[in-house]
């Protein structure tokens, strides 16, 4: 079976652009769009599949408009029925122009017995560490929800230290790459799991080293060449 590479681009954030150069050619390519020009337009440029969705054309508070979007990659199912079509499913930024050049060997390591698939090892000794991306994320654009990653930290903290786990041995998990096995058994757990942090959470890069901890078993995480950076285009504002 082949696999979909899947993007979404919602509430104007991001520039309409191709599927990424470099990106595999097994791959099936989606986008997900609010905007109905911007629909057709994608379908132009190359994306095989292309999803309008108005769902969330009310959304207004900016971590709202963050949980839109992360039930678009915790459910991809909901709003793009042709997964049941595709092995596994990648998700990536839409920002993405052209993607990082080992980005074939992650979907590669990607096996049916994981659930998950991450990416990390993006830094090093003490920077690489949930404690260390949280004081990174202490931006102003940020503000309105640095208490929620502070607690959420904390907490994760805990029940790592419950589980026997050390914070500092999980490398930093980047949200940018991720992938998931839609029939695997602990699909409906961890993705729930996922959605109901990052209602709180606007971290995701947190979030998802904490999974990458406690659902060690399930998850694939794919130690990144650090050589290997994807370009990126400027996001149209700030969120």
């Amino acid at each position: 079976m082949k696999n979909l590479y899947l993007t979404m681009n919602l509430f104007g954030y991001e520039k309409l652009t191709p599927p990424p150069e470099l990106l595999p050619k097994n791959l099936t390519t989606c986008y997900i769009t609010d905007n109905d020009e911007i629909a057709k337009q994608a379908k132009k440029l190359g994306w095989d599949i292309v999803k309008y969705i108005n769902l969330f054309k009310d959304v207004i508070d900016k971590l709202d408009k963050r949980i839109s979007v992360a039930r678009i990659k915790c459910f991809p199912k909901e709003f793009v029925p042709e997964v049941d079509d595709f092995e596994f499913i990648f998700i990536c930024d839409s920002n993405i122009s052209k993607i990082r050049k080992d980005y074939q060997n992650f979907i590669d390591s990607c096996t049916e017995d994981k659930c998950l698939f991450l990416t990390s090892k993006y830094y090093s000794n003490g920077r690489d560490n949930i404690v260390s991306e949280l004081m990174e994320s202490k931006q102003p654009r940020w503000s309105y929800n640095f208490d929620g990653m502070i607690k959420s930290t904390d907490k994760y903290m805990k029940e790592l230290e419950s589980k026997g786990i050390n914070y500092k041995n999980l490398s930093v998990v980047s949200g940018k790459y991720i992938g998931w096995n839609l029939n695997h058994k602990y699909y409906d757990e961890i993705s729930n799991k996922i959605y109901n942090e990052r209602k709180v959470n606007l971290q995701g890069n947190i979030i998802l080293t904490y999974i990458s901890g406690i659902y060690k078993n399930e998850v694939n995480n794919f130690a990144t060449e650090s050589w290997a950076r994807s370009e990126l285009n400027n996001h149209n504002f700030q969120a």
